[in-house]
């Protein structure tokens, strides 16, 4: 549970989300964020690429009104050793959870996850504003807006793919 947890209200609709990177190849199953009670709305989760490219999204359902939430995407998502990700939710409402500055100065996880420190892959914590979801492209000073994504390595295929026939 995040200790310097504070709540942003009033700002409007927006994604937010944390860059990340794995040390071993997975399946991304689903994405998760803490919620505080002013967070209010039908929220929607991403994965993304570092570039913008949506990888999978679904809806929060059967939220409680605070804490951790999580989403199972329909089909996970398969995510390669060492390469940025980004995993964002769209607050429809505003009121998210944050920590200003937490990537400024180090960066965070539980192996094989780490979100990236600040400047590792350009900054971290960000955000867009928009009425709909969309890549969070604008990056913040460092804040923690307390998104995560649950790994699965135990099913995740390393094995390159094999050329079995050429033509002409």
């Amino acid at each position: 549970r995040p200790l310097a947890l504070v709540a942003r209200q009033g700002c409007g609709p927006l994604e937010l989300g944390v860059k990340f990177r794995t040390t071993t190849a997975g399946l991304i199953t689903g994405v998760r964020f803490y919620k505080s009670p002013a967070n209010t709305g039908t929220h929607t989760g991403s994965l993304w690429t570092a570039s913008g490219t949506r990888l999978a999204t679904g809806t929060f359902t059967s939220e409680t009104a605070s804490g951790w939430q999580q989403l199972n995407f329909s089909t996970p998502v398969t995510v390669k050793a060492n390469t940025t990700y980004v995993a964002s939710y769209f607050a429809p409402n505003g009121g998210y959870s944050y920590d200003g500055g937490y990537f400024s100065d180090k960066a965070a996880g539980l192996a094989p996850l780490t979100g990236l420190q600040s400047g590792t892959d350009g900054g971290n914590g960000v955000y867009r504003y928009s009425s709909t979801s969309a890549f969070p492209s604008s990056a913040s000073s460092g804040s923690n807006y307390w998104v995560d994504v649950v790994l699965d390595t135990s099913t995740a295929s390393t094995t390159p793919p094999a050329v079995t026939s050429t033509s002409p």
